[in-house]
């Protein structure tokens, strides 16, 4: 018997352009610095907060005590139990209804960091990428229209030097589920796992957007960018990370104008994937 498994949101949706131009874009740039500016900006917000931005945005209305902050690497994300009056908001494929108490749905609501609400149209490049995963029967969130029919919201909100910033905000499905890192490993799960990160790459095999083509250290394409972290590791893990990047500068870019490029969901891990209960196919089946 089969767990289910499903996408859970992340922002690293990578497109792959020639390694070459890739790896020379990153070194001269200076990704390691825009990879400090997203945790920097990362904004400052409260349960409080939350609800506001629910009430106005979204028109959801959080109940009593439900609101929780969780875990996000540069944005600050809130889960929270809601009601609300909006049809649109409540779409069986997004399998968030609750039955306690009845009316209600599971809703997550993202405030972005303040380097990515400077440029939503990566934004809307992932709402489209979570569009066609969805299509191709793989669970993931959507982006559910605000109050004025928009994906992508705004509001004023603090950094944690105090200035005041225009942060992109979205409200997503939450999906009850246990994430794959706390799931029993076993070689079916893997499979399973293996099978949806395939369909996931098919399913945007033709996508393509402009905002996809950017400089990113989490791009594989760009992985010599990390040089100037290799200081930082210890002798014996210094010299297999300057292996390995010997290696892809010798190996695989000489390689590149022959390998297949397209954008893919670059990140699934431990914490990106949700686990549903073993058995079934249904929407959402792995497989």
């Amino acid at each position: 018997r089969r767990r289910r498994l499903y996408l859970a949101w992340a922002r690293r949706w990578l497109m792959s352009r020639s390694l070459a131009d890739a790896a020379a874009t990153a070194l001269d740039s200076n990704p390691l610095g825009d990879e400090e500016s997203r945790k920097v900006e990362k904004p400052v917000a409260n349960s409080a907060r939350c609800i506001e931005l629910a009430r106005s945005l979204f028109g959801i209305e959080p109940l009593t005590g439900s609101v929780r902050d969780l875990d996000s690497y540069d944005d600050r994300n809130f889960y929270c139990k809601a009601t609300s009056s909006r049809p649109e908001l409540k779409a069986a494929a997004d399998c968030h209804a609750c039955g306690d108490p009845p009316g209600s749905f599971h809703f997550v609501v993202k405030v972005h960091n303040g380097v990515e609400s400077l440029s939503p149209g990566f934004i809307e490049c992932q709402n489209l990428a979570m569009e066609l995963v969805r299509a191709a029967g793989v669970w993931c969130p959507r982006a559910l229209p605000s109050l004025e029919g928009r994906q992508i919201a705004f509001a004023e909100q603090p950094l944690a030097d105090g200035s005041v910033r225009r942060h992109a905000v979205r409200c997503l499905p939450y999906r009850p589920a246990c994430l794959l890192g706390s799931a029993l490993p076993g070689a079916a799960l893997l499979r399973e796992l293996g099978g949806v990160t395939a369909r996931v790459s098919c399913a945007l095999s033709a996508f393509d957007h402009p905002e996809a083509h950017r400089t990113f250290i989490w791009d594989l394409a760009q992985t010599a960018a990390i040089r100037p972290l290799l200081p930082l590791l210890a002798p014996e893990r210094r010299a297999l990370i300057a292996d390995t990047l010997r290696d892809f500068e010798s190996t695989v870019l000489p390689l590149s104008d022959r390998l297949p490029r397209q954008v893919i969901h670059g990140d699934v891990n431990d914490q990106n994937v949700l686990v549903g209960p073993a058995g079934g196919g249904g929407e959402g089946g792995g497989g």
